[in-house]
Formats: C-alpha cells, structure tokens, sequence
C-alpha cells in the first residue's frame, strides 16, 4: 500500500479507544439502545467503520507478513519513550471527547481539529504512536544506531531487548512506516517437536 495512505490508516487505528469511548458515552442505557442508535445513524455507523478498520488493520499489520530475522548491532542503543503514548492520548484524545453530535459548530470544529491532527501525525511519521498497540501491551523505544530505524515497538522489555542485543541473539523485525519497526523474540518452529521426542 503506499506509505501516504499507510500513514492515515495508522492514524485512524490510533483514536480506537476514543471511537470505543465516544460510542458508549453517547449511549443512554436507561433507554431504548436501538432507538438512540436509528436516532443518530450516521453518527454510531462512521465510528464502527473506524473501529473495523483499526481491528482489521492491527490484525493485518502485526500478522507479520513481511517480517525478518536477523540480530541487533552491538552499538545499538535504546531508550523507553511510553511517555510520548501517554501525551499523545491526553493531548489529542481528551479534547475530542467533548463532542455534542447536537451541536453543529461542535461537530465542525471537532472534524477540524481530528483533521488537523491528522495532517500532523502523518507529516511527522508518527505512526509509533497508536494507544491501540499500547493497549495490545506493545512498548515504544527510541533507537540509535539501527540503520532506517528510529523507534522500534515490542512486547519485550527494555532488559529483554538489551539481552538479545547483548547476547545476539536472533530476533523478528517487521517495518509498520517510516523509521518503525516491530520487533519480537525469534520462536524456533521445532522446540516443540524436540521436547515431545525428548519424552
């Protein structure tokens, strides 16, 4: 897909926890559910596209097509940036939870500002930040000296990843955008067969 494009769909599956939010808050359950959701259609039914788009595109992207193995340079360097997650959501999330779909003028000025930030997100290659991912228990690192890398995101943690640094041992990388990769613990296909022999 082209990267443009992949950038937008990474900015779309980062507000996930925010279409969750802005379902759920807008519901009424002393009501009748179904009668709020026919009342404000076009409201309930762009959010759900949003909310397929991230669950399909989080599944397609972290299935691992296109991955690699290979070791981490000794002069590798990392450091922890789940900070940066955390501005993100309440920088730009919080302020769009104050949406009233009755209000014209709110709803303008929230799809700008949703644009804006946007059109931010995807210049500056921010595609490590998605809630989605932290969510999903994935850490965000800055990286140095990783050549065409400048974050890397894992479920490992910053002393699981300075071991296989350290001890070169072989590790999965899969590219997600621009500088952003991913990156696990290499699972040797025949442990299993080799333990089940062994008994």
């Amino acid at each position: 897909m082209n990267g443009y494009w992949q950038k937008w769909l990474f900015f779309i599956t980062s507000y996930f926890p925010l279409y969750c939010l802005m379902i759920f808050g807008k519901l009424d359950y002393s009501n009748d559910i179904w009668f709020q959701v026919r009342s404000n259609y076009s409201y309930f039914f762009v959010l759900v596209v949003f909310i397929l788009i991230s669950i399909i595109h989080s599944f397609v992207l972290l299935k691992g097509d296109g991955s690699e193995t290979k070791k981490l340079p000794k002069e590798m360097a990392i450091s922890p940036e789940s900070e940066s997650l955390m501005n993100y959501v309440i920088t730009y999330i919080t302020p769009l939870l104050s949406l009233k779909i009755e209000d014209k003028n709110s709803v303008i000025t929230n799809a700008i500002l949703f644009l804006v930030i946007g059109l931010i997100y995807v210049g500056s290659s921010a595609t490590f930040l998605n809630p989605l991912l932290g969510i999903l228990g994935y850490k965000i690192f800055g990286v140095n000296n990783l050549p065409g890398a400048h974050h890397l995101i894992s479920k490992l943690s910053f002393d699981e990843l300075e071991k296989a640094r350290n001890n070169q041992e072989l590790v999965v990388m899969l590219r997600i955008g621009e500088g952003v990769y991913t990156i696990k613990e290499k699972r040797e296909k025949n442990n299993l067969t080799g333990m089940k022999r062994g008994l």
